[in-house]
């Protein structure tokens, strides 16, 4: 059982929530962890110590990456930054998206057409690798906190207010596909054009098997205890990576990780040896999941019976990183606070910063 006070610190200080939902913050609400609120003079110290970037001078949190082949990726964060690398993560510099809002997720399909989504109902395309964006419109002005393409036609976005978005025609036309209680879908995720889940707030978790025609609530419960009247709610959830139509992922709050091998119909946990922390991004490669979060990189070789820390240079004790990207079969990338980029090999097992980190 979760006490409502907990519940409310968490949707305020863990989630890309909107200006509806924090009047205070211009653009993306925080998703710092919640103790870098009371570590706020050591981070601020450790950012002046290990200059991020100087060269491009961006320090901009960054929450989202994608690769459209093993050297083009495309980073997105806060007040619309976009990076763009051309040598597999080791060079960035940045791309003008024409927003100052944040962009809280982005999805390219191959080396020119990518989608970026965000605050104020925010949709950007480009078909020409970022070198021009172009807004496209949205059904609902809510914040958009999740997009992926499995072909240059057809995507899903997922939003607060759990709506899932569609298109099949490259968003030139965007339709609401599904809608339920008001809550936060943070990531949706597809191994295929069919099967896909979407997660968020409350542990809840949707899956379709027909591409969105239809989409069945798996897990998660938000209700009131009639003992004592407190909230009741299941784990925050920040990502989930589809593996096949059987097989998925999912990472939340609390050091929270949990698998699917009966395509949703049961979650297993699986957090031997992960910290009690916040886990934000969850990626599935040929040699064993990744996990990034709250000063924490992850990695099981073994299906997620233990998990362990990879070797990360310079540290990220101070910090967290909030999405993994795959270069394809090359290795991986992780974003995350004031503008950090780590990269490493497939192996991954050890991880550098890129350019000036």
């Amino acid at each position: 059982m979760m006490k409502q006070e907990t519940l409310n610190k968490i949707r305020n200080e863990k989630t890309l929530s909107s200006e509806r939902r924090n009047s205070n913050m211009r653009g993306h609400s925080t998703a710092w962890p919640k103790r870098l609120g009371a570590l706020a003079l050591v981070a601020s110290a450790l950012l002046c110590a290990f200059p991020v970037f100087a060269a491009r001078e961006i320090r901009d949190d960054l929450f989202s990456v994608s690769f459209g082949d093993e050297k083009q990726g495309w980073a997105a964060g806060r007040w619309g930054s976009m990076l763009h690398t051309a040598d597999g993560g080791q060079t960035w510099e940045k791309q003008e998206t024409g927003v100052d809002h944040t962009l809280s997720s982005v999805s390219f399909v191959d080396e020119k057409n990518g989608w970026a989504v965000g605050d104020r109902g925010t949709i950007l395309h480009t078909t020409d690798g970022g070198k021009t964006w172009e807004k496209q419109k949205s059904p609902v002005p809510y914040f958009l906190m999740g997009v992926q393409f499995v072909t240059k036609d057809e995507g899903w976005i997922v939003t607060e207010r759990t709506n899932i978005l569609h298109t099949t025609d490259g968003g030139k036309t965007w339709n609401l596909q599904f809608q339920d209680q008001d809550f936060i879908l943070k990531a949706v995720s597809f191994c295929d054009a069919r099967t896909g889940w979407a997660v968020g707030e409350y542990g809840y978790v949707y899956h379709t098997t027909d591409g969105g025609k239809t989409w069945t609530h798996q897990a998660g419960e938000f209700r009131f205890s009639e003992e004592t009247g407190e909230v009741v709610g299941g784990n925050f959830l920040f990502d989930v990576a589809a593996v096949n139509p059987q097989t998925a992922w999912v990472v939340g709050i609390d050091g929270y990780v949990a698998k699917t091998v009966d395509a949703g119909k049961t979650w297993q946990k699986q957090m031997t040896g992960v910290p009690k922390t916040h886990l934000f991004g969850v990626t599935v490669g040929e040699k064993g999941v990744l996990i990034a979060g709250d000063a924490t990189l992850l990695r099981t070789a073994d299906g997620g019976a233990t998990w362990r820390g990879v070797v990360v240079e310079p540290s990220i004790k101070y910090g967290w990183l909030y999405r993994i990207g795959k270069r394809g079969k090359e290795g991986f990338v992780a974003v995350g606070q004031a503008g950090w980029i780590y990269r490493a090999d497939a192996k991954a097992g050890a991880w550098k910063g890129a350019g000036d980190r």
